[in-house]
């Protein structure tokens, strides 16, 4: 799915003459958001999406980093501005996120949110559970995350979709069996169990970490066993969450360009 929204993106630039341009703000040394902005960048590249890159160390101050999210504000090359999360621990990232151009808001992230675009961390999920093809009208699904902001607003988008749908925290293991539709973005490496599932249950793994250099995800390998539908990690939602950045970025560039 992920390589054909990308070729379909690649074309529709070309057909339609477009020049969209994407800037990347990226602070300290984190290796996984290192890891992030790179295969973002190689992908829009790809795409044919001009890619502007702002890399800061750890010591930079947020004075600085809004400075430059104001100048790219008003730089008529940019559409989209992405400033990687997470932060480092001193800066406020709501404050620095809501010095984005609502129009340039390519995260979908400020509190505004002007462009009604979909965080491509929710959007890209959301697709994957759409194209399955079996009908999820009337299911009922449960969004686990430690952030309520997140697992409501994928709440928001599943009700879009006539699903009923559930926020909760990790703890309210009692929920997950119940669900058609389970999505985790814990960040626990197998915290949930196969028999944590809903036999035949569409599971969609966004939580990963890092373990002795591996990338784990929330659902542990035996789940497999259970589930209808499991997202692999790696290689399951991150390509999707990439290819709907694309997205959004053409999406912004056709709307600042007409």
């Amino acid at each position: 799915m992920a390589q054909k929204i990308r070729a379909d993106l690649k074309k529709e630039i070309v057909t339609l003459g477009l020049k969209p341009g994407l800037a990347v703000i990226l602070v300290g040394s984190d290796p996984a958001s290192q890891l992030y902005v790179s295969l973002k960048e190689k992908a829009a590249l790809e795409a044919g999406i001009a890619v502007y890159r702002f890399d800061y160390d750890a010591g930079a101050d947020e004075a600085t980093v809004i400075d430059k999210i104001k100048e790219l504000n008003t730089d008529e090359g940019v559409n989209g501005i992405l400033v990687q999360l997470p932060l480092p621990e001193k800066f406020n990232p709501n404050a620095v996120i809501a010095e984005i151009n609502p129009d340039k808001d390519v995260d979908g992230f400020h509190p505004q949110n002007a462009t009604a675009l979909l965080s491509p961390g929710i959007a890209g999920p959301l697709a994957l559970v759409e194209q399955i093809g079996i009908g999820v009208s009337g299911k009922r699904a449960v969004v686990i995350g430690n952030s309520a902001v997140f697992t409501q607003t994928f709440c928001d988008a599943l009700r879009a979709l006539h699903i009923r749908a559930e926020p909760t925290y990790p703890e309210n293991t009692e929920l997950f069996h119940e669900a058609d539709i389970l999505i985790s973005a814990v960040g626990r490496p197998g915290f949930i169990k196969k028999e944590m599932i809903k036999p035949g249950a569409i599971v969609v793994d966004i939580g990963t970490t890092k373990v002795e250099g591996k990338t784990r995800g929330d659902v542990a390998a035996e789940a497999a066993e259970t589930a209808g539908y499991l997202t692999p990690v790696p290689g399951g939602v991150g390509p999707m969450t990439v290819a709907m950045l694309l997205k959004n970025t053409v999406e912004l560039c056709k709307r600042q360009t007409k």
